[in-house]
């Protein structure tokens, strides 16, 4: 094999594993935005006061048009699901991050020093700014209960 068609091929893979991690931090925040109900709509001050699960839990309400005693009946299981996501997402995260060292491992051969230590920056830049804002939505959610 050719020095040219290994980089040609390696630059292939490279491309597949960002492209791979890309779409699923997208398809992660997308998800996050359903579930969670973030984003800028009129009532977000009501909706991060009652925290996430207030969210869901009330959106479902609203869309089954659920009476007071479905209400009660339907609430531990929301609970109980809303607890399973919260899981799931937390799981997502940590095989997020052992992608990206999986990655950040394979790059080191191709980069030079420079351009990996910006690749470290980068990674560690976006992976403090997730913490921070998990760690204010937490403390958020702490506060209004």
């Amino acid at each position: 094999m050719t020095p040219e068609r290994r980089r040609a091929l390696l630059t292939m893979g490279a491309t597949l594993v960002i492209g791979i991690i890309i779409g699923a931090l997208a398809t992660g925040m997308f998800a996050r935005q359903f579930y969670h109900g973030r984003g800028g709509k009129r009532g977000e001050g009501r909706e991060m006061r009652d925290g996430r699960r207030g969210t869901l839990t009330d959106k479902i309400f609203k869309v089954v048009k659920a009476d007071s005693s479905q209400q009660k009946t339907m609430k531990p299981i929301l609970d109980q699901t809303m607890s399973r996501l919260d899981e799931v997402e937390e799981k997502s995260n940590q095989d997020a991050y052992a992608e990206l060292d999986s990655l950040k491992t394979k790059l080191h051969p191709i980069l030079t020093a420079e351009q990996a230590e910006r690749l470290e920056k980068f990674l560690s830049s976006k992976r403090k700014a997730h913490e921070q804002e998990e760690k204010s939505e937490h403390e958020r959610e702490h506060d209004h209960h």
